[in-house]
């Protein structure tokens, strides 16, 4: 949950990008670093272990504005993608205020797609927590590809209600990548201002 540092007078927050295995979480984190001013974003940080790698940065969003008197900062993560580092996709989301969750359009990776968002919703579990209560939004990614699954069929299995917000994408050609973070950071926003 956002932590407060009374000091900078900023509200952290942690938004997550989850999915599937090479759906393109890092190239989505990498883009938005690539983009962000120098003076308004931290360290890219690579989390890199013998098998997996976790990426992670913080910005001050320019667009966002104040809340209360306080910046607002957002650390932005991303999950390894194999279903067996799920120890470190659970230590990942602890303290989590938002998620992106990144689908690959893909037909032959529609089950991962799903097999992740159930990933996705049992660790939130482990915290306490149900996907329903934190902001969070759909990027369908690899919009570009020949044989991409329409988004209607991708939504209906990730969202039968049709009720989260989706962008659809190309991060490796940075389209469709600000919108889900804008998005996404928007919905905590709105949900600190509900607290307050």
């Amino acid at each position: 949950m956002s932590t407060i540092n009374f000091a900078a007078r900023e509200i952290n927050f942690k938004i997550v990008y989850y999915g599937p295995g090479l759906s393109g979480k890092t190239t989505n984190l990498k883009m938005i670093y690539e983009r962000v001013p120098g003076e308004a974003k931290g360290e890219m940080v690579s989390l890199a272990t013998e098998d997996e790698r976790t990426l992670f940065f913080d910005f001050l969003p320019l667009d966002l504005g104040t809340v209360n008197g306080f910046k607002t900062r957002f650390h932005l993560y991303t999950v390894p993608g194999q279903v067996f580092y799920n120890s470190s996709r659970k230590l990942i989301l602890r303290g989590v205020d938002g998620v992106v969750f990144v689908a690959d359009s893909a037909p032959s990776r529609l089950r991962a797609n799903a097999e992740s968002l159930r990933n996705l919703r049992e660790n939130l579990l482990e915290h306490d927590l149900r996907l329903s209560e934190i902001p969070y939004v759909l990027q369908i990614n690899k919009r570009d590809l020949d044989d991409a699954l329409p988004v209607e069929m991708i939504r209906q299995v990730l969202d039968p209600t049709g009720t989260v917000p989706a962008f659809e994408a190309v991060a490796s050609r940075f389209e469709g990548v600000f919108e889900p973070l804008k998005g996404v950071s928007r919905m905590v926003l709105e949900k600190l201002a509900q607290k307050t």
